[in-house]
């Protein structure tokens, strides 16, 4: 089952690729494919993690793997904690996630940037994680801004209270774990309820934005380095290795750090 969840990452995200390389030579259609498939190769990552917990496949591998996430959530926690810790901070995450034996499994994004933020205070909105093969899992493909908006109302997809939510309080900037919806963002600006918020990005999209880093409406986001390919010994040596003790270290064996 981990061989499966591994492949379905891999092969999401080379799907990911080329819808997104489509984009940027003017084919409509490579934006769709790139953020369903993108949402896909995070939710194999996640199942790869689950099985791991619940006792089948390498722990060294998810183990490595989690390691570079924590790295990646900790260094954009700690540009914020930085540059904004006057701010009031909302963290965006996904809900949780539970093994066969109903254990919660660990939120590596979200403890990483905890760390990285130290002593800030910051609220945390959780996405509800949607049964599998549910009305709400499929509209997990089609996440538009109104649904975000809904749930910083404490609400669903259809404006529904959801048990135990309630509305998100003030915030001047949002970090979000799980990227954002595509229409999020339009012309540099964000729209709905996060217009004139600030935004920091653990993981997620960010090809189409380039002008939100421009008006500073993106202030931070870990930007993932391209694979190295077969062809790059090296290369794939430093990018399969264990991550580095020192955080900078690590970080930057997978990732940039995109700020204006």
């Amino acid at each position: 089952m981990l061989m499966i969840a591994i492949i379905g990452a891999v092969i999401s995200g080379i799907i990911m690729w080329v819808g997104n390389s489509a984009y940027k030579q003017g084919k409509p259609w490579g934006q769709l494919v790139a953020i369903i498939f993108g949402v896909l190769a995070i939710g194999m990552g996640l199942w790869a993690v689950a099985i791991n917990v619940t006792g089948g496949g390498n722990a060294g591998a998810v183990s490595k793997e989690i390691g570079y996430q924590r790295a990646r959530a900790e260094k954009v926690g700690q540009y914020v904690a930085q540059n904004f810790k006057d701010k009031k901070i909302l963290i965006l995450t996904m809900g949780d996630y539970k093994d066969n034996n109903g254990k919660v499994i660990e939120n590596h994004l979200l403890t990483g940037l905890q760390k990285g933020l130290g002593g800030i205070n910051a609220e945390v909105l959780r996405r509800p994680v949607p049964e599998e093969g549910s009305d709400e899992a499929m509209e997990e493909m089609e996440w538009r801004q109104k649904h975000l908006d809904n749930l910083l109302q404490g609400k669903d997809a259809k404006g529904k209270d959801i048990p135990g939510y309630s509305p998100v309080g003030d915030f001047d900037l949002v970090i979000t774990t799980i990227g954002l919806p595509e229409d999020a963002i339009r012309g540099g600006k964000p729209t709905g309820k996060l217009a004139g918020k600030s935004i920091a990005i653990v993981q997620g999209y960010t090809e189409k934005w380039a002008g939100a880093f421009k008006t500073k409406a993106i202030v931070v986001a870990a930007i993932d380095k391209q694979y190295p390919g077969e062809g790059n010994a090296a290369g794939l040596k430093e990018w399969e290795q264990n991550p580095p003790a020192d955080l900078d270290k690590a970080f930057h064996v997978r990732y940039t750090l995109k700020t204006n």
